[in-house]
C-alpha cells in the first residue's frame, strides 16, 4: 500500500514537472528555439505593457535599431492601450500572455480559452492585429491547452535563455542572459510584473542590464529578430 502511494506521488510529481519545465513537449508541443542559420536570436519581454519601463525599453530598442517580441497581458493592454499601439507601430511583434497572468495548473479548457480570447480581443482592439504566438505565465502548460491553441492557429513559445530578471541584480542578469546565448536562442526578460494594480512598475534592473545584453549579442555576431522572423509560420501541435 505504501509503495503504491509512493508511486502515485512520484508520478504526480513527474506530471507536474513536465507541465512546468519550459522546454518539455508535454502536454503541449513547445517551441524554445528558432532556426540558427543567419545568427538570429529573439529578444522577448513578458508581462507588459507596464509604464514607464516598457516605454523606456522601446526608446532603447529604437535607438539601437533592435526589434523584439512583447508577450502582453490583456488586462495590462486594457489599462495602457497607447503603449500596446506604440509596440505595434514600431515594428515589434506582440504575443498573447493571457489576460490576468494565472497559473494554468488544474485549469479547465474553458478557463484557458477565455484568458486567451480576452487577450486576443484586447490586443486587436488596441493595435488592429491578432497575435499568433502564445506564452503561458511561468511557462506552465495544462491538458486542454493544446486544443485551445490549435483551434486558434496559435503557437506556444517559451524560451531557451533567460536573465532571471525577476530575482537577480543587474550584473547577474547580464551574466545569466548571455552566458549560453547562441544562434536560434529565444531570450526571456520582463518589462512588467504580472498584472499589478495601476501603478508604475519598477523593472529598472532589466532596463540597466539591457544595453550590455544587446552589446554582447552584437559582438558575438548575433542578429536580433522578432519571433515572426525567427520561427516558421506553423500552428502549435497538441498532445492532449
Amino acid at each position: 500500500m505504501v509503495g503504491a502511494i509512493v508511486l502515485v506521488v512520484a508520478a504526480g510529481g513527474v506530471f507536474l514537472y513536465g507541465c512546468s519545465a519550459p522546454s518539455w513537449n508535454f502536454p503541449v508541443r513547445v517551441t524554445v528555439r528558432g532556426k540558427s542559420d543567419g545568427g538570429g536570436i529573439a529578444l522577448t519581454f513578458d508581462d507588459g505593457p507596464a509604464p514607464p519601463t516598457t516605454e523606456a525599453i522601446l526608446d532603447l530598442l529604437r535607438e539601437r535599431q533592435v526589434k523584439a517580441t512583447f508577450f502582453l497581458c490583456g488586462k495590462n493592454v486594457e489599462r495602457y492601450p497607447e503603449v500596446a499601439r506604440r509596440i505595434h507601430a514600431e515594428g515589434h511583434t506582440i504575443g498573447n500572455h493571457t489576460y490576468s497572468h494565472p497559473f494554468l495548473y488544474f485549469r479547465s479548457r474553458r478557463f484557458m480559452a477565455e484568458e486567451i480570447d480576452r487577450t486576443q480581443q484586447a490586443i486587436e482592439t488596441a493595435t488592429g492585429a491578432r497575435p499568433r504566438f502564445f506564452r503561458p505565465p511561468y511557462g506552465v502548460r495544462w491538458p486542454g491547452l493544446g486544443g485551445v491553441l490549435r483551434a486558434r492557429q496559435m503557437r506556444l513559445v517559451n524560451w531557451s535563455d533567460t536573465g532571471y530578471d525577476w530575482k537577480l541584480q543587474t550584473e547577474q542578469i547580464i551574466r545569466a542572459a548571455t552566458e549560453h546565448l547562441r544562434a536560434g536562442a529565444i531570450l526571456l526578460l520582463h518589462d512588467g510584473l504580472e498584472t499589478p494594480r495601476p501603478r508604475p512598475v519598477d523593472q529598472s534592473r532589466t532596463l540597466r542590464a539591457l544595453p550590455a545584453i544587446l552589446e554582447h549579442a552584437q559582438r558575438a555576431g548575433l542578429r536580433f529578430r522578432t519571433l515572426d522572423e525567427l520561427l516558421p509560420a506553423a500552428p502549435t501541435g497538441t498532445k492532449d
